[in-house]
């Protein structure tokens, strides 16, 4: 069975959908996590779920879009469990759909904040504690970084979620290859799944039959951060077996 066993993970929008599901599977498989999210009960209900599983967890206050907030929970985070605090699941996300003409520009820097600056703000804060804790290369730490299949693919009324996750991607891709050729001790892992039953897609109105289970997506993120140190999965789509997306 994969192990996280004395490994910390520091998962975003804990609170809720895929990043609870999320931080249930790492514990229940060795890890201590840490539920983070702005919706603090959400992050606290995380964690009473893990420890009634038995698992370790921990939950905190976190707005990804401010980047003073990720910098001093990464640094609590380092300083309480060193090198032991070794995966980064960027997962928080936000969706508030409207078709062009009808967006407000609030509703527009408000997805991009979330879905853009704060993944950037989380990576590069733990980056530098990998760095900082002396991590060594052939040794890695795991940034996953869930973006979306809308990155690949457009829809109506989702241009704020579809080019927000699409930036994602591309910031990425740019992390993977920084990581590569800057030496990091970091792999960086980048996977786009569909459609999944969790509150964020409640605005949709899909049906469950084209919807996966959150926990099918967690069991992927688990895989991931789990595989030997010289494998990465450079960029995964995970969907239905209904569905036919568009590449």
């Amino acid at each position: 069975m994969e192990t996280l066993s004395d490994r910390v993970a520091l998962v975003t929008g804990g609170g809720s959908g895929l990043g609870r599901a999320t931080c249930v599977d790492l514990a229940r498989h060795g890890a201590h996590v840490v539920a983070a999210d702005i919706d603090l009960a959400g992050a606290e209900q995380t964690a009473k779920l893990v420890e009634e599983a038995g698992g370790t967890a921990e939950a905190a206050h976190l707005d990804v879009t401010d980047r003073e907030a990720v910098d001093a929970l990464v640094g609590r985070l380092s300083d309480a469990h060193g090198a032991r605090f070794d995966l980064l699941v960027s997962n928080a996300g936000t969706d508030r759909g409207a078709d062009l003409v009808a967006v407000e520009d609030e509703q527009w820097h408000g997805v991009f904040g979330v879905n853009v600056h704060g993944p950037m703000y989380l990576g590069r804060a733990f980056v530098r504690h990998l760095v900082d804790a002396g991590r060594p290369q052939d040794q890695p730490g795991d940034i996953v970084c869930v973006v979306s299949i809308s990155a690949l693919t457009v829809g109506a009324g989702a241009g704020a979620y579809n080019a927000s996750k699409a930036a994602m991607h591309k910031l990425a891709e740019v992390m993977q290859t920084e990581a590569r050729e800057r030496g990091w001790p970091a792999r960086v892992s980048i996977i786009d799944p569909a459609a999944m039953n969790t509150p964020m897609m409640e605005q949709w109105s899909l049906p469950d039959e084209k919807m996966m289970d959150p926990f099918v997506v967690a069991r992927l993120i688990r895989t991931a951060a789990t595989l030997p140190p010289d494998v990465v999965l450079q960029s995964v789509v995970v969907t239905k077996r209904i569905e036919n997306y568009p590449r």
